[in-house]
């Protein structure tokens, strides 16, 4: 019975290997899971990848609470296994900021010869053999001939090549457009095909970056206002430019410089979006629309320039002794208690008990 689940392995020259031989079993199983991820960043790298590769090689990021759960153990014994793979140099840990941290993972030191396996048996160490493939254009010939199906349609191109070839006797080759064109129906094939066909990089398709394809005034503008630009801003701005127009889009960057934008996407779509809804069809209906609208709405008006204007200590003198003068005619009751207020707050401040103060030794 064959049996479909995955397993994740353990390098036996951890426990044959005596360097090893403090090393907790748990934090084996520890390396395990980081060589894992580590190998999962490495083929991402080889695709051409590169958010896990920095000057010092190829990382990976896994926490602490993840490897607890994992383990089943506390997030305090990852942090102690890290240590003790640390202090045996297969791995590197390295602070990354707020983000987290850095491991680098290392090779296993393979066991010594002079060392006596634990584990003897002959599957210990592995023998790569490398055997030359019967896939040749003539098999493949066969192959197609025998599919006996009505739609199918075979393009074949053989061309010269010495370098690399199929046949042991010669020169000839397949190239790699050489089952592009076979149609099937439910084998999976002519998928398979397409997807060839897809990744191979045309001549005229060498630099597929939205941002080159961008008009460079639209490049200027931005960088100069907003900074770089990253892939997904130019996919969008491409967007905005289909939609509108390229004068309309530069007319938002450039109009947009020295206000506060935290997100310079998002403002430069919503002006595009309103300014179509409007109707604008072009630059100068959005700027028509601009000093009708919005211009007069922030210029402030004469009566409200000098609303906030502090009195000068003489100009508020004048206007006391005058609401004073006014006080006596009309409410003279009102003045007399206020004045006597007054009076005896000044009499307060010359009656002020004397405290007498002595010196040390009087």
């Amino acid at each position: 019975m064959l049996n479909n689940k995955a397993f994740l392995g353990i390098n036996l020259d951890l426990l044959e290997n005596p360097k090893y031989k403090n090393l907790d079993s748990r934090a084996m199983m520890l390396y395990a899971l980081y060589a894992d991820r580590y190998s999962a960043s490495m083929n991402n790298a080889r695709l051409g990848n590169t958010a896990f590769v920095d000057d010092m090689g190829v990382f990976i990021r896994f926490t602490n609470e993840l490897a607890a759960k994992v383990l089943h153990t506390t997030a305090k014994m990852i942090s102690k296994f890290r240590k003790q793979l640390e202090s045996e140099n297969l791995i590197k840990i390295v602070r990354e900021g707020l983000k987290g941290y850095k491991i680098y993972v290392y090779p296993v030191q393979q066991t010594p010869n002079n060392v006596e396996l634990l584990l003897p048996w002959k599957n210990h160490t592995i023998t790569i053999q490398k055997v030359t493939s019967d896939w040749t254009i003539t098999s493949k010939l066969e192959f197609c001939k025998k599919l006996k199906l009505s739609s199918q349609t075979i393009d074949i191109t053989v061309k010269s090549q010495r370098e690399y070839t199929c046949d042991p006797n010669g020169n000839t080759s397949l190239s790699h457009s050489s089952l592009s064109h076979v149609f099937l129906n439910n084998n999976g094939l002519d998928d398979n095909a397409r997807t060839r066909k897809e990744n191979e990089i045309q001549p005229n398709q060498s630099n597929k970056n939205p941002y080159h394809s961008l008009p460079e005034k639209i490049k200027s503008s931005f960088v100069d206002v907003f900074g770089f630009i990253t892939k997904p801003m130019a996919i969008e701005l491409h967007s905005l430019i289909s939609q509108s127009n390229e004068d309309m889009v530069n007319y938002v960057i450039a109009s947009s410089k020295g206000h506060k934008i935290t997100n310079a996407i998002a403002y430069i779509k919503a002006a595009i979006t309103n300014a179509l809804k409007r109707g604008d069809k072009c630059v100068q209906d959005m700027i028509n629309f601009y000093n009708n609208n919005v211009k007069n709405t922030f210029i402030p008006s004469k009566n409200t320039r000098n609303s906030k204007r502090y009195m000068s200590e003489e100009e508020a003198n004048a206007a006391i002794t005058k609401d004073e003068e006014e006080m006596r005619k009309n409410e003279p009751e009102f003045y007399a208690k206020i004045m006597r207020i007054k009076q005896r707050t000044q009499a307060k401040k010359f009656n002020r008990p004397m405290i007498p103060i002595y010196s040390l030794g009087e």
